[in-house]
């Protein structure tokens, strides 16, 4: 028996900032240009795909994993 999958892709255009961008969308002093950027495309995606942003950082769900590592890794030892 073989099994399948579909999956619906929803193609955008291509995101290239202007001129136009950095004027209107991009915080000179508050913040970099890649991060204006990422910001940007992160806002596009949550409206496309109808989520909700998180004011979660990378950097907590790396500090997040760790710490379910090493409870991990206690609850091992007891």
């Amino acid at each position: 028996m073989m099994g399948y999958c579909i999956a619906n892709v929803d193609i955008l255009p291509v995101f290239e900032p202007n001129e136009y961008f950095w004027k209107n969308y991009w915080e000179e002093g508050k913040e970099e240009k890649w991060e204006a950027f990422a910001r940007a495309n992160r806002e596009i995606l949550s409206e496309h795909l109808g989520i909700g942003l998180s004011d979660f950082k990378m950097e907590d769900k790396f500090l997040y994993k760790n710490e379910l590592k090493a409870a991990r890794k206690q609850r091992k030892t007891c």
